[in-house]
């Protein structure tokens, strides 16, 4: 009986599954330079992040006008007394700083604000004093005092009052404000009283108005092509373009938890914040957060390029060294630091395919180097391509990246085992 010496066969399978162990392994410890790119992007975002800062401080920040409002002085409460109708309209540009490698979008916004004081029936029940009359003054809270650019005019019944910082009353309600006389005695008398105020603000980012009229209408018209709407209102009709947007918005006291009168034991700034409504002209997905959702897919990407490696490696019966394993693995890991690098001073898309193109280029290269064979070095090339263009797919979609990369993993888990099929099949022949 002849004996067939299976031996070899089985001392090259148990080869072949011991180095797909340790591709494994070297799979998970690249999780660590992983996590430290993760911290390098946190760290640079936290640095734009003082610039930001840095620059606020010189310009101006979010701003958030809240009021008008009429504050009248008591002995055992302050009452904030607000108007019949508010209509607020503003025009945002906005512009580019730099500060260091870092650019911002700040706006100049004159907004314009005016309606009618109406004394309610419930102002004339409480008891008010002479005292307390003659110290009554017009309220306008402004998150950052800075970001006036020129001087603001108030006119009450067509009168211009001088202006001054809410810090110079103690009783204002804020210290992030402006504050004016105010002739309380002929509002309670049955008289109203029509404002008009124009604030030229400047700020970075966001503008956050509170409608605290009984009927409160807002319009609201900017240069900025990507606005985000945030707040307690969404604009009731919008019209949105390359060019700018146009946002309006209709809010009645109803629609608000405090009333037309309020007085000092509800805290003036929380009272405003859970009321107001604004616009947000920041890009709502910066380098860093797409440089970090991308990050998020390396592990994908070393494991599907160890594995087309691998069945090269099979496939053409070279034995590919584990340090050259570990190189492609580094050279994959480069990617997100070049990624970060150039995303600083390039668009995210262009950054994207500079550092793909490098990394797909190096490790095309060395693959050819390797196994001396330009064809094979080509497809492995290739399919690098199609996986980085898969994952920037992704990046995009947004709301559908769950979907398509299901679907995409599934596909790719189903050529990979038919190649495994095939590649088993080969080796029995």
């Amino acid at each position: 009986m002849e004996v067939i010496n299976t031996k070899p066969a089985m001392s090259e399978n148990k080869r072949l599954s011991l180095k797909l162990l340790i591709i494994v392994g070297i799979s998970v410890l690249l999780l660590i330079p992983q996590f430290l790119i993760m911290n390098l992007i946190s760290e640079r975002q936290s640095t734009r992040g003082d610039a930001k800062r840095e620059l606020a401080k010189s310009w101006g920040m979010d701003q958030h006008v809240g009021g008008p409002a009429v504050v009248i002085p008591g002995g055992k409460e302050t009452l904030y007394l607000f108007p019949e109708s508010l209509d607020v309209t503003g025009n945002v540009q906005t512009q580019t700083l730099k500060r260091g490698i870092f650019d911002f979008s700040v706006y100049n916004a004159p907004v314009k604000m005016s309606g009618i004081f109406k004394c309610p029936k419930e102002l004339l029940t409480r008891e008010i004093s002479k005292k307390s009359s003659d110290k009554a003054f017009l309220f306008i809270g402004l998150e950052d005092l800075r970001g006036l650019s020129e001087n603001v005019t108030v006119l009450l019944n067509g009168v211009a009052c001088e202006v001054e910082p809410a810090s110079s009353i103690s009783d204002a309600p804020s210290n992030s404000g402006l504050v004016c006389a105010f002739d309380l005695a002929s509002l309670l008398g049955g008289d109203t009283v029509l404002f008009e105020i124009t604030l030229p603000i400047k700020g970075i980012d966001g503008l956050f108005l509170a409608p605290v009229g009984n009927a409160t209408s807002v319009s609201l018209t900017s240069d900025w092509g990507d606005p985000s709407f945030q707040g307690n209102f969404l604009p009731i009709h919008r019209e949105i373009n390359d060019n700018g947007f146009k946002a309006d918005w209709k809010v009645m006291a109803l629609n608000r938890d405090y009333g037309q009168i309020a007085t000092n034991s509800t805290n003036w700034e929380y009272m405003m914040n859970r009321s107001e409504l604004g616009v947000n002209l920041c890009i709502p997905v910066d380098q860093y957060q797409q440089t970090t959702r991308t990050v998020k897919y390396a592990i994908l990407i070393i494991v599907l390029t160890f594995a087309v490696v691998f069945f090269v490696e099979i496939r053409r019966k070279t034995n590919i060294h584990i340090v050259q394993y570990i190189l492609i693995g580094i050279a994959l890991l480069l990617f997100y630091t070049l990624l970060l690098s150039f995303s600083e001073h390039l668009a995210f898309a262009l950054s994207y395919a500079i550092a793909a193109l490098m990394t797909i280029g190096l490790i095309t290269a060395f693959m050819a180097a390797i196994l001396k064979d330009k064809k094979t070095a080509l497809v492995v090339g290739g399919l690098l391509t199609l996986l980085y263009i898969f994952i920037y797919v992704l990046l995009q979609l947004e709301s559908y990246a769950l979907l398509a990369g299901s679907l995409g993993l599934f596909i790719i888990l189903a050529v990979t085992m038919y190649a495994t099929v095939k590649l088993r099949k080969a080796q029995e022949k």
